[in-house]
């Protein structure tokens, strides 16, 4: 027996045409839900804060050495043709190192209190020169931890201030 009846081919079937519309029509509605939710929707994990820099430290005791050596200018003007060329160069060690570690200043914001300055020009130099080793200690510890494209701005750092120490004795 041969069943005969109209066939209805439009049941389920789609031409190419429509196919390919309703695929370039999805492709934009996703990328107008990517573009209103923002490159958020994209990330899997959280970012998290970067830690801090492993020269902020040193930076923080350079601003603290720039401070020792203007409180001795300020206490003792006689001194200022041997240390200004020192305090320059401590400046720009602070410049160098924040401009490296590209974060706010050290000092930023905060301060850094007055030290107390001896009364004799030698013994202000002396204080200086015991600030000057340990600084020098600080920088060489530093270059040797850091990484190899930062020891050239380390070991620069630590020969100017081994250099100090030399001036100031």
């Amino acid at each position: 027996m041969v069943f005969t009846g109209p066939v209805r081919e439009d049941i389920g079937v789609h031409s190419r045409r429509a196919v390919l519309r309703l695929a370039v029509r999805a492709g934009f509605a996703t990328a107008a839900a990517l573009a209103l939710a923002g490159c958020d929707a994209l990330r899997r994990t959280p970012v998290e804060p970067a830690a801090a820099d492993p020269l902020s430290g040193l930076a923080t005791a350079t601003a603290v050495l720039v401070g020792r050596y203007e409180a001795t200018l300020a206490a003792q003007p006689g001194l200022a043709a041997r240390l200004a060329p020192i305090l320059d160069d401590h400046r720009a060690h602070l410049a160098a190192l924040t401009t490296d570690i590209a974060g706010p200043s050290p000092t930023a914001g905060t301060p850094a209190p007055r030290p107390s300055v001896p009364v004799q020009p030698a013994a202000a130099l002396a204080a200086l020169a015991t600030a000057e080793k340990s600084a020098v200690t600080a920088a060489a510890d530093a270059c040797l931890a850091a990484p190899a494209w930062r020891a050239p701005l380390l070991g620069s750092i630590a020969a100017s201030r081994a250099a100090h120490v030399e001036l100031l004795s």
